[in-house]
């Protein structure tokens, strides 16, 4: 059994806490204040399977933890955009709603651009997401990356007074500076849907009851959580930062740490490159699990792609 402290009660730095507790090493979170992870979290998410995987992988299962509290996680069927046209995450629900809305043109367009944002996440889920970053392979898909274009210029091209809003709002940062690949999370929404966690009864409990059940999940595996390092370590796993000056924009993403930053040192969460999401954090810190966990030991626990499909 290896001593790791992971450094930042961020919700990268629990779910990599959690994770290799789970694979018997002894883990230490170093935070700083009195609350674990965030406060903000959306209520209204997509793409829950990073959250299915973590808790599967640190030893019991998400629904069969949100039961334990009377919850559970609920498919939400559409989101309001503009005023008030209702989005469903369903491409046929889509595609009628919009044109509905605001014509068939439209409604093609939209399909059309989430079609290509669909092969945009493809590519990008090998660059840092569910395998290590790269480069080689990144170059290889700069093209289909739609590399060196923003999110903001995206949006402009498909100039619609709502429906450019809605690309704006997938950056995850100021869209004017972020990577055009940051809007596949459209197209994501469209394919996994859209969650809340819920009662049992069906009324909406926040996000915050994921934060809870893996906070739970810490004191289960026994992860040592204190505001000060301890003197020796086998491992260091850092999972709080911010992206360097001049290493924002659409450019320059490949830049962002990997998984493995130095010697025995790693590193998760919003300054990798998984970037700022909850998904992105939650699926950093599964990457640097495994990275730790086979340097420390040998043994690769990395799953297979049949393994992820099954997940889903």
């Amino acid at each position: 059994m290896s001593a790791i402290t992971v450094v930042g009660g961020t919700l990268a730095g629990m779910a990599v806490a959690a994770r290799l507790a789970k694979v018997r090493h002894e883990v230490t979170l170093v935070v700083t204040g009195d609350r674990l992870g965030p406060t903000d979290l959306p209520n209204v998410f997509t793409f829950p399977a990073p959250w299915r995987d973590l808790f599967t992988k640190s030893g019991r299962t998400l629904a069969a933890e949100l039961a334990r509290s009377g919850h559970e996680l609920t498919s939400v069927p559409s989101r309001t955009i503009g005023d008030s046209v209702e989005l469903p995450a369903e491409r046929g629900g889509q595609f009628a709603a919009l044109s509905a809305a605001y014509g068939t043109p439209v409604a093609e367009r939209w399909r059309d651009l989430l079609d290509g944002l669909d092969d945009v996440w493809q590519a990008r889920r090998p660059l840092g997401l569910e395998q290590e970053f790269d480069h080689e392979l990144f170059r290889s898909a700069r093209k289909q990356l739609r590399w060196g274009t923003t999110v903001e210029q995206l949006a402009r091209r498909f100039d619609h007074p709502v429906l450019s809003e809605v690309i704006r709002q997938a950056a995850e940062g100021d869209p004017r500076r972020s990577p055009a690949d940051e809007a596949m999370w459209l197209a994501v929404e469209r394919t996994f849907g859209l969650w809340q966690v819920t009662t049992t009864a069906g009324e909406p409990a926040g996000s915050g009851v994921l934060v809870d059940a893996l906070t739970e999940r810490l004191r289960t595996r026994k992860v040592t959580v204190t505001g000060r390092a301890p003197e020796h370590a086998d491992a260091t796993v850092v999972a709080q930062g911010t992206l360097p000056r001049g290493w924002r924009g659409p450019r320059p993403w490949p830049k962002r740490a990997g998984s493995r930053v130095g010697e025995r040192t790693y590193a998760c969460g919003d300054h990798t490159h998984a970037g700022r999401t909850i998904a992105g954090q939650l699926l950093s810190a599964a990457l640097a699990a495994y990275a730790v966990h086979f340097d420390l030991t040998g043994e690769n626990i990395h799953p297979t792609n049949k393994d992820r499909r099954r997940a889903r």
